[in-house]
């Protein structure tokens, strides 16, 4: 009945699923297992979207898998960005839409237990920005019942016919603390964050035909979780918005835009789930948010299609036997002037993830719009990773990561890929060479800083995040040769590390720990080294949750510095990219190979 394919990287098809088709799988809850069905399109990227379907009472993942429609909607969706469905279904043919709050062993732990396997990478990647949940009558209420358990990691939800959660189950989940915060887990609870706190986007599809169709408070619950307390408008015949007009907390990482609750009453809408309502549900509805690991509960934004939205250019080219792809956004402010040389910044994602992805969640387009600059957004090639933490495993299928340590069998020269795409974007654009800079999270810091150390006389600073010069994790750079006999030019540093990410960098730098031996090593390498030891608990600058420390050349040059950020997950966000750019990389330039600092 179900079919599926695996297939090798192909270097001139890096990015196509290795894994297509329709897997049947199961998770142990209670001590039961449970089967889901999981359908990978053809071209689905890496780290795309993934929806949870729920049926009504009476159908298996089997009649959705057939009769549906929502395979035919992803096998045509018309952007880059393909989505993996999950199809669930109900114990014994029918949902425990009484089950009490907090049960370990119903249906509200199985779609725990769904996502928790949604998470993994051994066949796929779902970024973890966008999960969605949606389900009919029944399914609709678990459901939302789901969505108020577990809140943090859903970017969305629509049910259809199915809204009438029992009141004492909302009552429960919004007095309840949120422990799990997308990538923050407070168990102590020392954010004081409700369940109730945490904002969903969520459309509420009433179908008066059927026993659980009619809303009984679910859509207020997720206004008032929202913040909307204005009216609603009429967004269409069948479909009334409401949306938050105060500024949302992070007002830099999070968009009042997202902050979105609709509703509808459409009689017989939930008749066969809803097929007519399939597209509108997806493309009108749950792509356009996102919910980005970095604040705590996550950071709602808008979805932005890199050049369908922003006008990027889009480059998928042969480079060193490999196909490679980057964007390149060019804001408005520089296009009346194509002669004037201006700054341009590299941005690189982490391991899993690809161009058009770093490119919402720093949104350093929105800090070249203010400033006047161009942003590049490379994309990894898939490799096989050789460390296991809560990230990686050895077991995931490849996905993008940079080979900076050459190590991948007929891998590509990233080297030589950064030199030729930066002399394609000179060809193309009018570039200031002597303000080039570079910047990346997680795996693309170790590349951000394997350029810095290995093509300084390109870069005039840099800013790994959530990145250090790790010793370990299969990821020490410092025994390349080329990293070995560099030319000992200066290169200003920026290191960021957040205060969730113990597993992988200590957040308090030591003269024992990486964090410490980093900055000691680039203080070297800017030649700040002095004959007296660290002292780590002093010239700490502390605003907010940032804490930052400076290592200054004679003339204020801030060559070296540390900022570790408080519940800051694995993550990056705007802010960061915002406070890069205004303190760090507009104040250097590199001329005639020397690094020049204007305060």
């Amino acid at each position: 009945m179900y079919y599926n394919i695996h297939r090798e990287v192909d270097p001139k098809d890096p990015l196509r699923p290795l894994y297509q088709g329709t897997f049947e799988e199961t998770v142990t809850v209670g001590g039961k297992t449970r089967r889901y069905l999981l359908y990978i399109p053809e071209g689905t990227r890496p780290s795309t979207a993934g929806v949870f379907i729920l049926p009504e009472n009476g159908k298996t993942a089997d009649d959705l898998w057939r009769d549906s429609g929502w395979r035919s909607m992803a096998d045509t969706e018309e952007s880059k960005e393909k989505l993996i469905l999950f199809f669930l279904e109900p114990e014994g043919g029918g949902w425990h839409t009484e089950e009490p709050y907090g049960a370990s062993d119903g249906d509200i732990a199985y779609i725990d237990a769904v996502y928790a396997a949604g998470t993994q990478r051994l066949k796929f990647c779902v970024h973890e920005s966008k999960f969605y949940l949606t389900g009919c009558r029944e399914g609709g209420v678990i459901a939302n019942m789901a969505a108020m358990w577990n809140p943090a990691v859903w970017a969305g939800i629509v049910s259809v016919g199915g809204s009438a959660v029992s009141a004492g189950y909302r009552a429960a989940a919004a007095a309840d603390y949120c422990t799990n915060l997308d990538g923050f887990v407070d168990e102590t609870h020392r954010l004081g964050i409700k369940k109730g706190d945490i904002p969903m986007p969520a459309w509420i599809i009433d179908d008066p035909e059927t026993p659980f169709g009619v809303d009984n408070g679910t859509a207020a619950y997720w206004r008032t979780a929202c913040g909307i307390t204005e009216s609603g408008r009429q967004l269409r015949p069948d479909m009334v918005e409401f949306m938050r007009t105060a500024e949302p907390p992070y007002v830099q990482d999070q968009e009042r835009e997202a902050f979105r609750v609709c509703v509808s009453s459409l009689p017989g809408a939930s008749a066969e789930y809803a097929s007519p309502l399939l597209r509108r549900i997806w493309k009108e509805f749950l792509y356009r948010q996102r919910r980005w690991m970095s604040g705590p509960g996550g950071d709602l934004r808008m979805t932005r299609d890199p050049v369908a939205d922003l006008g990027m250019e889009y480059h998928y080219e042969e480079i060193g036997g490999w196909m490679r792809e980057w964007y390149v956004y060019v804001p408005e402010s520089v296009r009346p002037q194509p002669e004037k040389p201006v700054p341009l910044v590299f941005a690189l994602h982490g391991y899993t993830c690809a161009g058009e992805i770093y490119a919402g969640n720093s949104e350093w387009y929105k800090v070249a719009d203010r400033y006047g600059f161009i942003v590049v957004h490379p994309t990894a090639t898939p490799g096989q990773m050789e460390m296991e933490n809560q990230v990686c495993s050895v077991a995931n299928v490849p996905l993008p990561a940079w080979n900076f340590l050459h190590n991948a069998p007929d891998g590509p020269d990233e080297l030589a890929f950064f030199r030729t795409v930066l002399e394609k974007v000179c060809a193309s654009h009018a570039v200031d060479r002597t303000r080039i800079f570079v910047t990346g999270h997680s795996h693309g810091s170790v590349m951000t800083q394997t350029l810095a150390l290995v093509l300084s006389d390109i870069f005039a600073a840099a800013a790994p995040c959530s990145g250090i010069l790790f010793r370990g994790f299969g990821m020490d750079i410092r025994k390349l040769p080329e990293v070995k006999n560099r030319a000992g030019l200066e290169i200003p540093i920026w290191m960021f590390g957040g205060e969730q990410e113990s597993w992988l960098l200590p957040t308090l730098p030591t003269d024992e720990n990486d964090t410490g031996n980093s900055i000691l090593v680039w203080r070297e390498i800017n030649h700040l080294s002095s004959d007296s030891p660290m002292d780590w608990g002093e010239g700490w600058e502390v605003s907010g949750r940032w804490h930052d420390l400076r290592l200054r050349r004679m003339d204020g040059a801030p060559m070296v510095s540390y900022t570790w950020v408080d519940y800051m997950p694995h993550a990056t966000m705007p802010e960061m990219s915002f406070r890069i750019w205004e303190e760090f990389f507009s104040k250097f330039a590199r001329i005639d190979g020397k690094v020049v600092y204007t305060p």
